[in-house]
């Protein structure tokens, strides 16, 4: 088995695909209409499928912590590359969560936001560290 997609709602689908385009270079996958819900299915990093669903009457966001999603993380192979994925963001001006973070695990991470808020990190783990997690 293996991960298919990760779905996210949204009250501006429009504006959430085209940040990912824009930004992290998706690639829509396939489009998808059913009475009112409408979703997207795209393709970023090159190995994480979203699916950026809608529909008539999704209240709006919740930033607080609750019970259930957190974040999505992606891993990459190196420190330096999520220096430079959050230099590309603080170029491009996505707001950041959280600013190439070292943890005591291995973890060195970054996280930005998307419009609706949801937080995507880039995470490099050292595998001499945490090699259990690999």
């Amino acid at each position: 088995m293996k991960l298919q997609h990760i779905a996210f709602w949204t009250q501006d689908i429009n504006t959430l695909v085209d940040f990912y385009q824009k930004y992290w270079q998706a690639k829509v996958l396939f489009k998808h209409q059913s009475g009112d819900f409408s979703c997207v299915f795209i393709e970023v990093f090159s190995c994480v499928k979203l699916e950026i669903m809608t529909r008539k009457g999704i209240p709006g966001t919740d930033r607080e912590e609750r019970v259930g999603y957190s974040h999505l993380s992606i891993q990459v192979d190196s420190k330096e590359e999520v220096n430079r994925l959050t230099d590309y963001c603080l170029e491009n001006k996505i707001p950041l969560q959280k600013v190439k973070e070292q943890y005591d695990d291995g973890y060195y991470e970054s996280s930005f936001l998307d419009p609706d808020g949801n937080i995507v990190e880039i995470a490099y783990v050292d595998p001499i560290v945490n090699p259990a997690v690999l």
